[in-house]
Formats: C-alpha cells, structure tokens, sequence
C-alpha cells in the first residue's frame, strides 16, 4: 500500500478557520494492534467478555487511538509535513465503538503568524450516529530545517542610531511584539526571535532590528558578541521561554522539568552575564515572570512554574552582583493574559479570570511594556532586585 503524503502548507497560508477533515474505518484488527504496539491491553479495549459486564456493554476504542488519529489530522492534513505538536488538550464526551467508521475534522482556532505557532480543534465524528467522540485541541508550531546558524541579524531599518540600544528576547511572541513596538519609540530595540520564526520582519519600521538567536544553543553568546561588535548595550529585556508543557511533577519527563528551571536560572545568567561584557557601567535587565510561579501556582502547568519561580530568585540574588556593576534587575510578573500560553482559553473561561480581577479587566501587553518602560527610565534608578506583581488588585 502507498503511504500518504504529507501536505505542506507554509505559515503564510494558514488562518484561522482554515479546515480539513478525513474518513478511517477502525476495525477489531486496529485496536489489537494499537493495544500491541503500546501495551495498552487494558480488558476494556480488547476482552469482549469483560467489556460486556461493563456498563459500555461491548469494548470501546482506546481514547489514545484517537489522540493518534488527531495527530495524523494535524501532522498530514493540517498544516502538514512542517508542523511539530507542542500541547494536546482532549476530551471525550461519548464512547467510541467499533467496528466504525469515523470523521476526523480539523480546524484552525488560534493562529499567531508572528510566532509561528498555533492550535487546532481536532473533532471525531461518528458516522452511523453523527456523534462527537472526541474533541482535541492541538497546540502546534511549524519546525525549521537544520543547518541554520544559531543567530543571523536581518534588519529592518533602525532610524536613530542615537537612542540607547535594549536587547529583548523573545521578540516573536505576542507579548513581545508589543513590548518591541512600544520600547522602539524610546530605544534601538534589538529582537530575538528563534531560527525559522516568520516574525522577523515583525516590528516594521520602528527603530529596531530582528536577529535570529537560539538561547539554548551552546555559542549563542560568541555570535551575538559577533554581531553587537563594540556597539553599548543599556539594557535587555528578557520575554523568551521555552514553551509551557503541561502536567504535574509527577508525570511530566525529568528532562521537561530541568530545561524549564534552566531557562529560569542558567540562561538569566548567561543573559545578564552579556549585559555586563557590553554595558558601559550602568545599565537595566528586567525579566518577565509569572504571578503563577509563586503566587498562584497551576498545578497542570507545574514546570513552567517551578522555571519562572527559580528565575525569581535568580533575580534576586543577581541584584547585589549587578548592582555594584552599576546595572539594575527587576522582573514583572503578569497575571492572567489571553495570549500565549492561553490563547486556546474558551470565552467562559476568560470571562471567569476577568471576574476575578477587581479592576474589571485582564492584564494586557500593554500594561507590562508600561511597567518595562518605567523600568528602563532613571525614574527607576534606585529599584534593584524587585519582584513586581501585574494582579489588577487580586489578592
């Protein structure tokens, strides 16, 4: 049998609502064989005779079949062969029986073509009786080939040579966008963005340049010293992370946890340890946090939170360090925000968060790149190691 081919479509083709949908018949043969390649003989799945004791009443398939069907949709279909899944978010509403013959749906509810990522709700339909078995939400971005230098400036036309110069990672997010359009009127902004990403034309023609930079790269310092030369730096704001993989300490993969802590604690490092080879003898780090490292902690998103925790107190204990260098460090820990790593929330559950909130409204980009600025400005000049919560009056 010929094996399907993948479609491609590249980031500027994709847009939300943008569908695609396929037909599978799942026989008794497809089950056994998934229950073997995984391990998963779990009686209800494959003991016709127990399964007709339960209340299902015959054997159902694995709700992990169709995770994998939504893989396919989303890893063949939509977006196809450029694609590479970052979160899965499923639930499943009614058994699915078989032998079957199924629909899987596929449509693009979040596309953000400056950060190159996404998410897709996966729908698998049950033929006979037009009943939804699964529905799956597939946070996916679009891989880059290899063989990509770690760092390659592109720029995009820096006005004012005059205006002190601020690095900010991260630059290709949703947050960083903004925070770069905002910074650029008072600043040269240099933006990091990973290789590959499709923002690098992001910031159009504000004073301010795109390079292409993998922090958790061995030599990203040496090429970034390649590119900067002896140009001064004043200050550097840190909005890049590694993603935020989702689940508890107990289940989530060892290696998961420590890239996230290292990306808090030995990459804050290394960033203000640059800071201090190319200032001048005075200068502004700020980072950017989360209320819900310390404050608030989510449990199903518990590494990303024991990352942004550690890079608290990284925080903290570099002011002293920094500050007899003349150069001051402070982060900004945001509250809820429907962006980023909540930009697949329902409606409901961003009108619940806005409820919580006694100002009445979610923190926004906006208000960070509003507190980053008064951060960077000699108002701040005595504020050194300070942990600066974006609640909106939550307790």
């Amino acid at each position: 049998m010929s094996r399907l081919e993948a479609r491609i479509l590249d980031a500027s083709e994709l847009a939300v609502g943008l569908k695609s949908s396929f037909e599978r018949q799942i026989t008794a043969d497809d089950v056994r064989d998934f229950a073997t390649l995984t391990g998963d003989h779990n009686p209800l799945h494959c003991d016709e005779s127990y399964a007709g004791e339960t209340n299902y009443g015959r054997p159902i398939v694995h709700g992990g079949f169709q995770l994998g069907l939504a893989s396919t949709l989303v890893g063949m279909y939509l977006p196809g062969r450029n694609v590479v899944v970052g979160s899965i978010r499923s639930r499943f509403p009614r058994p699915l029986f078989f032998p079957s013959t199924v629909t899987v749906q596929g449509e693009i509810t979040v596309w953000l073509p400056h950060a190159a990522n996404g998410t897709v709700r996966v729908r698998i339909i049950e033929n006979s009786q037009s009943v939804l078995t699964a529905e799956i939400f597939v946070g996916f971005s679009l891989h880059e080939k290899r063989g990509q230098p770690s760092i390659r400036t592109s720029p995009v036309g820096v006005k004012d040579t005059r205006l002190p110069l601020v690095l900010l990672t991260g630059a290709g997010g949703s947050v960083g966008l903004r925070l770069g359009e905002r910074l650029s009127t008072s600043y040269q902004v240099v933006g990091l963005v990973r290789p590959g990403s499709s923002a690098t034309q992001g910031l159009g023609e504000a004073n301010a340049e795109m390079v292409e930079c993998d922090l958790t790269s061995e030599d990203w310092e040496s090429a970034a010293d390649a590119t900067f030369g002896d140009r001064p730096v004043y200050g550097l704001v840190h909005a890049a992370w590694p993603g935020a993989p989702q689940g508890g300490l107990l289940g989530i993969e060892p290696e998961t946890v420590s890239r996230q802590v290292e990306f808090g604690t030995v990459t804050t490092i290394r960033l203000a340890r640059w800071l201090v080879r190319h200032s001048q003898g005075s200068g502004r780090m700020v980072v950017l946090g989360a209320t819900m490292a310390t404050m608030k902690p989510v449990l199903n998103l518990a590494a990303y939170a024991l990352g942004k925790a550690a890079m608290e107190q990284t925080v903290r204990l570099l002011a002293p360090e920094l500050a007899s260098r003349g150069i001051s460090i402070n982060a900004v820990l945001p509250s809820f925000m429907p962006q980023g790593i909540n930009s697949a929330k329902t409606h409901a559950a961003i009108l619940t968060e806005t409820a919580r909130v006694p100002l009445g409204r979610l923190c926004s980009p906006d208000d960070i790149a509003g507190c980053i600025e008064f951060l960077l400005s000699e108002k701040a000049g005595f504020m050194a190691g300070q942990i600066l919560p974006l609640t909106g009056g939550q307790p």
